[in-house]
């Protein structure tokens, strides 16, 4: 019950704050032994949902800042926050995200940059690091 006033409450958040995003999936695969070859194919459908898109918080001792001193994050990162239920683990899966309308900066996720909040076992929100595909588009679009 506590859970799903959590879930709800995030959805509003995200209904007044948040931008289109579009998730587009893309399995991976791998040539022979021999041969180093990777293949992307798309996975499906896109998914297109609501997100609410920050820059990074560079106050000192915020995880974000902490994450940036390692150098696991860049400056030009950002902070996405999502529905819980939304797949953006595994290793299955490359990721690439558009954050608002055809024609925007394409995105992809930042590695091992997936944190999921939840209470009990239901997924609330979770927070992606995201990091802006400077090289065009993924081959095949």
């Amino acid at each position: 019950m506590i859970a799903n006033n959590y879930s709800q409450a995030f959805g509003q958040i995200v209904n007044k704050a948040g931008q289109q995003i579009r998730l587009k999936y893309f399995d991976q695969s791998i040539g022979s032994v021999w041969d180093d070859d990777s293949t992307l194919t798309i996975s499906g459908a896109d998914v297109w949902t609501s997100g609410i898109v920050m820059p990074l918080s560079t106050s000192k001792g915020t995880s974000d800042s902490i994450l940036l001193e390692q150098g696991k994050l860049i400056d030009s990162d950002k902070r996405l926050f999502v529905n819980g239920s939304l797949l953006f683990t595994g290793s299955d899966h490359q990721l690439k995200i558009r954050i608002g309308s055809p024609g925007t900066d394409e995105w992809s996720l930042v590695p091992n940059g997936a944190i999921k909040w939840d209470v009990g076992d239901q997924d609330i929100y979770k927070k992606v690091f995201i990091r802006r595909l400077t090289n065009g588009s993924l081959l095949g679009e």
